[in-house]
């Protein structure tokens, strides 16, 4: 041990700051990543969705899909998945549905597409 009397403190630490140092930073990893988990949104889609667009990693989270079933089918399975919405509202053949679960929002968007339906579906926290 004498060798080390003679060594300047500075890089006696510099190891041990180093480890400190990693180590907070995979936990700061670990915890982002967590995050990330919990922010992934589940957006429920009906059976026979042709998903063409899905941005559920992040809150506002979105998906749109066309499907073959009716406007009412599509209704009720939302209706199932969220409880009765809030709002309904038509404008120029579009009809949205406003639901509200815990602390999210979430607008159902059915329009018709040829003989199918497109689905919009946004999911956002409550202001």
């Amino acid at each position: 041990m004498p060798a080390l009397r003679f060594m300047p403190k500075s890089l006696i630490l510099s190891p041990a700051l180093l480890l400190l140092m990693m180590s907070f930073s995979s936990s700061a990893q670990t915890t982002s990543t967590v995050d990330k988990m919990m922010d992934k949104v589940n957006i429920p889609v009906i059976e026979d969705a042709r998903v063409f667009a899905k941005f559920d990693d992040k809150m506002p989270a979105v998906i749109n899909y066309f499907t073959a079933y009716s406007e009412d089918s599509v209704i009720d399975f939302y209706n199932k998945s969220y409880g009765e919405p809030e709002d309904r509202e038509r404008k120029r053949g579009r009809l949205t549905l406003n639901y509200r679960q815990g602390k999210q929002q979430i607008r159902v968007v059915i329009s018709p597409q040829n003989k199918m339906r497109q689905v919009d579906v946004i999911v956002d926290k409550q202001p």
